[in-house]
C-alpha cells in the first residue's frame, strides 16, 4: 500500500470516529443541565400549586367560602377540586420520576420546561389575585 494511500485511510478513519461520536455527543447524550432545570422548574411549579391549594382551603374556611364562586362558573371548592387533580395528574413526584426515568432528550426537556412554564405563569396570577383577595378581606 502506498504511503500516501495510508494516510488517506487513517485520516478517513479518524475523521469518521470523531463525527460518530460528535453526533452521538449532540444527538444522544442526555444533558444534565437541561435535565437539572426541568427538575427545578417541575419543583417549582408544584411548590407554588401546592400552596395556592393551602391558601385557597384556609381562606375558605376561615370564609365559609367553599360554595362562593371563585369565577364565572367555578366556585372555590371546584377550583381546589381542579388544583388537586392536576398536582396527581401533572405535578406529582411520581410523575417527575416517570419523565427523568424515560431518560429526556433535549427537545423533548425544552417542550416540558416549556408546558412548565406556562402553568407557573397562569398559577402565579392566580397567587396574586389571591393574595390581593385575602388583602381587601382583612381591610374590609
Amino acid at each position: 500500500m502506498e504511503p500516501f494511500s495510508l494516510i488517506c485511510t487513517v485520516l478517513g478513519t479518524v475523521a469518521s470516529v470523531v463525527a460518530i461520536v460528535s453526533f452521538t455527543n449532540d444527538h444522544s447524550k442526555k444533558p444534565k443541565e437541561e435535565r437539572e432545570f426541568l427538575i427545578l422548574h417541575f419543583n417549582s411549579t408544584r411548590s407554588l400549586s401546592l400552596s395556592i391549594t393551602e391558601k385557597l382551603e384556609n381562606y375558605c374556611k376561615k370564609y365559609n367560602a367553599f360554595n362562593d364562586p371563585m369565577f364565572e362558573g367555578t366556585t372555590f371548592k371546584q377550583y381546589i377540586l381542579l388544583l388537586k387533580k392536576s398536582q396527581e395528574t401533572n405535578l406529582s413526584k411520581e410523575i417527575l420520576g416517570n419523565m427523568l426515568s424515560i431518560s429526556p432528550t433535549k427537545p423533548m426537556i425544552d417542550s416540558m420546561v416549556k408546558s412548565l412554564d406556562n402553568q407557573f405563569n397562569e398559577l402565579l396570577k392566580i397567587d396574586t389575585w389571591l393574595e390581593s383577595k385575602l388583602i381587601i378581606e382583612k381591610y374590609t
